[in-house]
């Protein structure tokens, strides 16, 4: 189940309880809401303590949702929004600004950021762990930059794998379903008593093709994936510990480009599909190490190595190195409660790509970010009100020097109600990809003003700008936990978040490949035109603008959870947010698209109810109803004849689905599952991608069989 906060008082009572050791499939629901949050301060807390909108998907949440990619898994949380663009793409993000690259959340795998150095957003395709390997997940809505560094803005997603030492033994997961979908899991490990424990897992993925929206024919989305995953864990004694992993993983995945424009010198322009095929590799080395000194200074180093690869057939080609470092040390002063810590991240890259449909302004180089930061827990009042404050400086490549900052107040009157305001200023810092990468973006067509049936395409057209630079947030956060019950409690967050400096896109200009359109004011550029491969004469437009922080507005939004334990083997968790952008004003006529793609692409409702019941000690049935308000999404190309550069958007409908779960667990060992999911809403988008013009894929109703063995 999803950790919440129902049971505030008894977290605040036993917060040293550890479930590590134990199956959470063995252990109760009273016992499961235990667990203790570390991704808030980096330090472990019970949900009383902390001063932030915190939500915890537990293992066995994972295991009872029947979710087969992490995206899904997410979906429980609230403020949280995910929108899958095909079988293997997802849009996820926390408080708006959704899309395909996501660039306010950062996303964590044991510490390690999964942050895409040129992208700056997560790619969801490519599996970062097992499910089947996570302990939890931790989620904390709201501004992170001090703790975790600059792009922790809106959101932090901790994802935490389990120690070693639950792991002993062998395990596997088979899943076989409809819409030719499949995955297999297994595992091996040891945890002797006088040594260290490890582990060895594999995962692979597979699925068909899925449906276009239109219905006019199957995608060209067919996914594969696979993952091995190693771990040492290493109790050392003396309070030190030694953990080593190393995954490596790949996922390959083509998708249908709805327009993409060909040039000739004798035809002019045409606009074609495009199947690519997208291919993801990585490989990761990383170890931690951790002491507790004479002196009560708790310290932790931990330090990676990783390489990844990106190939988008006949468009573009990444492959890059990241070294990451990072140190944090605590210590207790009387009553103040200090971490301080200092990380590190270089990233050497080597792009190739295909121009002049996509272009890079240098096909290698090196980037570096230095930050260190220092955080207080001051407690004024005992048990009652506690102040933190910190502040941190980074330093990264064409980004400057970047401050953030936060301050929160905590008041726990009761140990059943706990209230908090927060404070904070955190930074998004300009991706690689947003400052050197030039592309075309989109096609419409323009009708020639007399002549019946006669159409000119106008090519969009966006450069590079090196001088990009960061974003920037400050915010407000109001907070409220309450048990209302022994069995019932509520989580109730409000926010309001003012952005500035927000990357956008000014237009610089047009230009027409035919003398006929300097006659209508719009400049006649031959040599821009031919670096295209066009020849002067060709019948074409360009709208040529740059990437620019020229974007301001305001986000707020409250978060409701619910956590009611109806039985000792009933639970009822409900989730709600509501969430509204609004952008200011601006006189530039690119962007005020982009401000309309920001207030038009989030939706205003969205939220689930899960019910997970233990029929019996060997069986259960869960059924989760979730749904979301409607967006509108800019359509990147449109082959509908209309006003020069106006922007059209399609609409996606809001919808309401319901996922089911029947598990019966044969003996300890042995469990099987019938999982249906989607299975309201045939035929159902949840979005339309960004940046790419990738044609829309439906979300069908499926069902699957999982069978999972531990010996």
């Amino acid at each position: 189940m999803i950790k919440k906060v129902a049971f505030c008082a008894v977290l605040a009572a036993a917060p040293s309880l550890v479930l590590a050791a134990e199956d959470p499939a063995e252990l109760s629901l009273e016992d499961l809401v235990k667990t203790d949050i570390t991704s808030v301060s980096r330090k472990s807390q019970s949900l009383a303590d902390v001063p932030a909108a915190a939500f915890v998907i537990t293992a066995e949440d994972i295991r009872r949702s029947g979710a087969q990619s992490l995206p899904d898994v997410l979906r429980m949380a609230p403020g949280v929004e995910v929108a899958q663009l095909d079988n293997g793409r997802h849009a996820v993000s926390v408080r708006g600004f959704n899309g395909r690259f996501a660039n306010k959340l950062q996303v964590l795998v044991d510490g390690r950021s999964l942050y895409h150095p040129m992208f700056a957003g997560v790619m969801w395709e490519l599996d970062p762990i097992p499910l089947e390997d996570i302990e939890r997940i931790e989620i904390i809505r709201g501004p992170g930059a001090v703790m975790w560094g600059v792009n922790a803005v809106n959101g932090l997603i901790n994802i935490i794998s389990r120690p070693t030492s639950t792991q002993a033994g062998g395990a596997v997961s088979v899943t076989a379903g409809t819409q030719g979908t499949g995955s297999v899991y297994a595992r091996i490990g040891a945890a002797p008593a006088d040594g260290p424990s490890w582990k060895l897992s594999a995962q692979g993925r597979h699925a068909e093709p899925s449906r276009l929206h239109d219905q006019s024919r199957d995608s060209f989305d067919r996914y594969d994936s696979g993952l091995v995953d190693f771990r040492l864990d290493n109790e050392i004694g003396g309070g030190r510990d030694l953990s080593v992993w190393a995954n490596a993983s790949h996922s390959s995945i083509r998708e249908l480009w709805n327009v993409s424009p060909s040039f000739s010198p004798a035809g002019g322009v045409s606009l074609t599909s495009a199947t690519p095929k997208q291919a993801l590799h990585q490989e990761n080395l990383v170890a931690r190490y951790r002491w507790l000194t004479d002196t009560g200074i708790e310290s932790s180093i931990q330090a990676s190595i990783g390489h990844a690869s990106l190939t988008v057939d006949d468009f573009a080609r990444e492959n890059h190195y990241i070294i990451d470092l990072d140190y944090q040390g605590r210590h207790a002063v009387g009553q103040h409660d200090l971490l301080w810590g200092v990380s590190h991240r270089g990233t050497r890259d080597d792009v190739d790509t295909n121009q002049p449909y996509v272009e890079i302004a240098g096909e290698a180089k090196t980037l570096r970010q230095t930050g260190v930061f220092i955080h207080d827990d001051w407690t004024l009042v005992p048990e009652r009100l506690k102040l933190g404050i910190g502040g941190r400086l980074d330093r990264a490549t064409a980004n400057g020097t970047q401050t953030s900052l936060n301050a929160s107040l905590l008041w726990t009157p009761t140990r059943a109600d706990s209230a908090w305001i927060k404070l904070a200023r955190s930074p998004r810092i300009s991706s690689r990809g947003e400052r050197d990468i030039s592309l075309l973006t989109g096609v419409s067509l323009i009708p020639v003003p007399g002549q019946q049936g006669v159409n000119i395409p106008l090519i969009n057209h966006v450069t590079n700008n090196s001088d990009l630079g960061p974003e920037k947030m400050k915010g407000v956060e109001f907070g409220y936990r309450k048990q209302l019950a022994a069995n019932l409690g509520a989580d109730l967050s409000a926010y309001h978040q003012r952005y500035t400096d927000l990357r956008g896109a000014a237009l610089l200009g047009m230009y027409g490949c035919h003398p006929m359109f300097a006659g209508l004011g719009i400049a006649f550029d031959p040599a821009s035109c031919a670096h295209f491969g066009l020849p002067a004469g060709s019948p074409v437009l360009f709208s040529q603008s740059q990437t620019a922080n020229n974007l301001a507005g305001t986000s707020r939004g409250v978060e409701l959870a619910v956590d009611w334990l109806v039985s000792p083997g009933w639970r009822l968790q409900l989730s709600y947010a509501w969430n509204r952008i609004d952008m200011d004003n601006n006189n530039d006529p690119i962007a005020r698209t982009s401000i309309a793609v920001s207030e038009k692409s989030a939706p205003h409702h969205f939220g689930s109810l899960r019910s997970q019941w233990n029929i019996g000690a060997n069986q259960q049935f869960d059924a989760w109803l979730r749904g979301s308000a409607g967006l509108d999404r800019v359509n990147l190309t449109n082959l509908t004849p209309g006003a020069m550069g106006a922007a059209t958007y399609s609409h996606v409908p809001g919808y309401v689905t319901l996922d089911l779960r029947y598990a019966y667990r044969v003996n300890k060992d042995l469990e099987l599952a019938l999982v249906g999911r989607n299975l309201i809403a045939r035929h159902r988008l949840e979005y339309i991608s960004d940046f790419i013009p990738t044609a829309a894929t439906e979300i069908a109703p499926s069902w699957a069989v999982t069978a999972r063995w531990k010996f």
